[in-house]
């Protein structure tokens, strides 16, 4: 049930904004902080294959992450991502 919950407000949302675009699991954790840090509502899709990763499951090749954020986010979102911590 809370798979269907999920996939109606992702179609019926407006988080469709393509933010950023990872390959790294370091990086997937980074850039979800970051978001989460200005409370920025976030959806990441995800795809894994399993076929091309030489390293096995465990393996960053192969896998792909991409965050979208609402339109009236993105700018926020941007920022947060790219600001250099001190």
């Amino acid at each position: 049930m809370h798979f269907l919950a999920n996939l109606i407000e992702y179609v019926f949302s407006s988080k469709k904004t393509l933010i950023y675009t990872t390959f790294s699991k370091k990086e997937y954790y980074l850039i979800v902080s970051k978001l989460k840090a200005v409370s920025v509502k976030y959806r990441v899709a995800s795809t894994a294959d399993f076929s091309s990763a030489p390293g096995g499951s465990y393996s960053d090749l192969g896998n792909e992450y991409k965050f979208y954020v609402a339109k009236q986010d993105e700018g926020k979102a941007l920022e947060a991502i790219h600001h250099k911590s001190k």
